[in-house]
């Protein structure tokens, strides 16, 4: 199943940071300790993981308002007694691109032990990330504490922080609210659609989309201008006529200030021209209704 257009784009934005976070998780209280209780059982090795894109302002420092984008939970079932396919069962199973549909290089890595402090690295790529899961996963494994759990389970939660231009994130927020306005149900379908798996190859190809997307050169150039009047209440056409605005630009949510200039797209919606200009250079539709102008 295909998703839908309007998911923020994953891998188009070129500052992000990533954060992988693995947990050793206190099992004794699930199974009792002794194996012939529980003969019919087999020994588990399992790895709950959950796989997150949240998008913030550039000028939101402390990002503190996030817009999510993915949102993707799992239960990965391993064999740890089998060392020599354990390392390919990482990659495939855990590491998927049906759960991470991008890429695993230069992020921070926090594990955390049932006993002492965490301990925190910075790795390079994917290769050194599948290692360092692999020693984790082998030492709690290997705990003589663990070794008559029935049930034994670390938590692993990947984090992709991506930094979007102010306007572009504060036209997402306002189409998000005004989607949910017009449909109350929405913000389930939003949620459930960032619920799905995402796959790679879908994924790369967000930024030539994007790029494709763009409205043609001369459609832009052929926006009508218009001067924003408080006295006049007609719409105008062409350059240099003049308008009143009863909303505040969508992009920026400042009000327009009399004699300002304004960019009104086809769909009738007007926004401060740098705003509009600005936005129109990497998508094709009004940041309001999403009206697709000719690329």
């Amino acid at each position: 199943m295909a998703s839908p257009i309007w998911l923020p784009p994953l891998n188009s934005h070129e500052n992000f940071s990533l954060y992988v976070n693995i947990r050793e998780v206190n099992t004794s209280d699930y199974f009792e300790n002794s194996h012939s209780d529980y003969a019919d059982f087999k020994r588990q090795f399992v790895i709950p993981l959950h796989v997150c894109v949240d998008f913030y302002s550039e000028n939101d420092e402390r990002m503190e308002t996030m817009f999510p984008g993915l949102d993707i939970s799992a239960k990965k079932s391993i064999n740890v007694k089998a060392p020599q396919a354990l390392e390919a069962t990482l990659r495939e199973r855990v590491l998927g691109e049906d759960l991470i549909p991008f890429p695993l290089h230069g992020c921070s890595w926090t594990e955390h032990h049932l006993h002492g402090r965490p301990i925190g690295l910075q790795l390079s790529d994917e290769d050194e990330l599948v290692q360092r899961i692999f020693d984790f996963v082998c030492l709690v494994d290997q705990k003589i504490e663990n070794e008559d759990l029935m049930l034994v389970e670390v938590t692993m939660e990947i984090r992709k922080f991506v930094e979007v231009p102010d306007e572009e994130f504060r036209s997402w927020i306002y189409w998000y609210d005004e989607q949910k306005r017009v449909d109350p149900n929405f913000g389930r379908n939003y949620n459930r659609a960032i619920g799905r798996p995402r796959y790679r190859n879908e994924i790369f190809q967000e930024a030539e989309a994007l790029m494709a997307r763009r409205p043609a050169k001369i459609v832009i150039e052929e926006l009508d201008t218009v001067v924003v009047n408080s006295d006049d209440g007609g719409r105008g056409s062409g350059e240099g006529s003049s308008t009143s605005a009863t909303e505040p630009c969508c992009i920026c949510f400042e009000e327009f200030s009399d004699g300002e200039h304004g960019t009104r797209l086809p769909c009738g919606h007007m926004f401060h021209e740098d705003c509009i200009l600005r936005w129109l250079r990497g998508n094709h539709v009004c940041p309001l209704c999403r009206y697709q102008l000719p690329v």
